[in-house]
């Protein structure tokens, strides 16, 4: 192991320090991070696109390159073989399939500038919402098969060498787990960080505590960059039989390209930094709004007593949930099935609205009867309190069920200045056709396409995978982001960080806490939520 080790120090050595791989480095390092800058600018853009093929081009050289210097121990020798450009090209493509791989993952803090350009069809976009499950369950499966090849039994069909050295499933592992673990410590650095910068925003001045931010990012950058790069040589020397390396001079750090890299990154680090401290959406306005009618477990959800309690809070919206009944009418429910709450296995389309009112439903130690949306509906408009109406679908659902509901409701909701919104994208564009007046938004259970897709009044972002990309582009297309739904300070001032226009949660007390604090004692989530943009 103790050898082991030594030969990977020296791969590392070689792989970053030689002369000329130092300055292919600068080239990739300067690419990535021009891309990172220009994604902050919304849309389509051809110099985008450019630049992301200069970069895979920028890559699959540099790998090639490091390859060749791994395997010959001459890192300087870069003489050119006859079928140079088809391992350029074979390196490229391994370089493509690891940063499909890394999609998920940050890829460098490029992934949700990638995920919010993505255009689809509203169908396409619609269909994979409702079948979720099953569209991630194949998705994972995939993934794990691409990984499986990509990472682990990939040198075994690809050889991307000229001296025919492979690695093996065994070498690969070590690799990947060298990398694992380089990126966790950077993680683990980088929470301590953040910890610092929670400390400064409450002793400090404005001014202090951005400089402290500003030096944060950059700690931050460096380490992520080293970590990066560190686990891309080491899964190229994996990937090449994990050669062994005789020691490089140590003259060779002090030449030009060395400093050359350095100074690369220190210009393209300055301007990512700059522009995530520049952000003009920060700390904005939020609205408060109150998940399924409760704050702090106080009530069971949906339920009057929960609406009653809540309102006292004054959130802007208190968002609650519909389902259709045996009788074409609506329940106020959120889960399609009774058993949880009620100890039913039933769902609201085997009862009438009748026989649902009759039911108990419990949560929190406390109980209450489920209740028609009629009476809801006038109780939220004699307390004078709007409305977020989640009108959920199911397959059982009658026919025209939504276009009964816009009849029936909506210049009602209108009046009132309540809102709907719906993860089922047929309600929300059959709502917006009907009721013109009335406020519709889209909810996301995953954020993973341009929001443009699915033209909505509002989004309802679901706040795992959320980006400011998101929320901007949003904003481009003037139309609100609400985030669900963070019930921790933490995520809430994250969340209010990113220019969150609402939050919808379940602690609406902590929530109004979060966002009456002095801005100045939050810059910390700027830090946070800059770590978590590369993962």
């Amino acid at each position: 192991m103790q050898r082991w080790g030594q030969q990977l120090r020296s791969a590392w050595v070689h792989g970053l320090l030689a002369p000329r791989l130092a300055a292919g480095w600068a080239g990739v390092i300067l690419g990535l991070g021009a891309l990172r800058w220009w994604g902050r600018r919304p849309g389509q853009s051809l110099v985008g696109w450019c630049l992301a093929l200069l970069v895979i081009g920028l890559m699959g050289r540099q790998l090639w390159r490091v390859g060749r210097a791994l395997l010959t121990q001459a890192p300087g020798d870069f003489r050119s073989t006859p079928n140079g450009g088809r391992r350029v090209l074979a390196w490229a493509g391994l370089g493509l399939t690891g940063g499909i791989l890394a999609l998920p993952w940050g890829l460098w803090g490029l992934s949700s500038r990638f995920w919010v350009r993505l255009p689809m069809p509203a169908t396409l976009v619609n269909w994979v919402t409702l079948n979720r499950r099953p569209v991630l369950v194949v998705s994972g499966l995939l993934y794990l098969a691409l990984v499986l090849w990509g990472l682990i039994w990939g040198p075994r069909h690809l050889p991307v060498t000229t001296t025919g050295h492979r690695g093996t499933g065994w070498q690969m592992l070590s690799g990947l787990g060298v990398q694992v673990g380089l990126l966790a410590s950077w993680f683990a650095m980088s929470l301590a960080v953040v910890a610092v910068n929670r400390l400064a925003d409450r002793c400090f001045s404005t001014q202090v505590v951005r400089w402290v931010t500003r030096g944060s990012l950059l700690v931050i950058l460096a380490g992520f960059t080293l970590a990066a790069l560190l686990g891309a040589v080491t899964l190229i020397w994996s990937w090449c039989g994990q050669p062994i390396q005789r020691p490089i001079h140590p003259h060779w750090a002090l030449r030009w390209p060395f400093w050359g890299l350095v100074v690369s990154w220190l210009v393209i680090s300055g301007a990512v930094v700059a522009q995530t401290v520049r952000q003009p959406d920060r700390f904005q306005a939020t609205v408060t709004i109150s998940h399924r009618g409760v704050d702090h477990g106080v009530g069971v959800q949906n339920t009057l007593g929960a609406l009653r309690h809540v309102h006292q809070e004054h959130p802007r919206y208190v968002e609650m949930d519909l389902h259709e009944t045996r009788d074409h009418r609506w329940v106020v429910l959120h889960d399609e099935n009774l058993q949880r709450l009620a100890g039913r296995s039933v769902t609201p389309h085997q009862l009438t609205l009748r026989q649902l009112e009759r039911l108990t439903v419990r949560e929190n130690g406390q109980s209450a009867r489920l209740v028609g949306w009629d009476r809801y509906l006038r109780t939220a408009e004699a307390l004078r309190q709007p409305l977020l109406v989640e009108l959920k679908t199911t397959p059982q659902d009658s026919p025209g069920m939504v276009r009964r509901f816009a009849r029936a409701y909506g210049r009602r909701l209108t009046r009132d200045q309540s809102a709907v919104h719906s993860l089922d994208y047929r309600v929300v564009a059959q709502l917006r056709r009907d009721v013109p007046a009335l406020r519709v938004g889209y909810i996301t259970p995953f954020n993973w396409v341009a929001p443009s897709s699915v033209p909505a009044d509002f989004y309802s972002f679901q706040r795992l995978s959320v980006s400011d990309q998101f929320v901007a582009a949003a904003h481009a297309a003037h139309a609100p982001a609400y985030l669900w739904t963070p019930d921790s300070s933490a995520a809430m001032t994250r969340l209010w960080a990113l220019g969150a226009d609402g939050q919808i949660t379940n602690e609406l007390s902590r929530l109004q806490r979060v966002v009456a604090q002095p801005t100045r004692q939050a810059w910390w989530a700027v830090v946070m939520n800059f770590v978590l943009s590369y993962i």
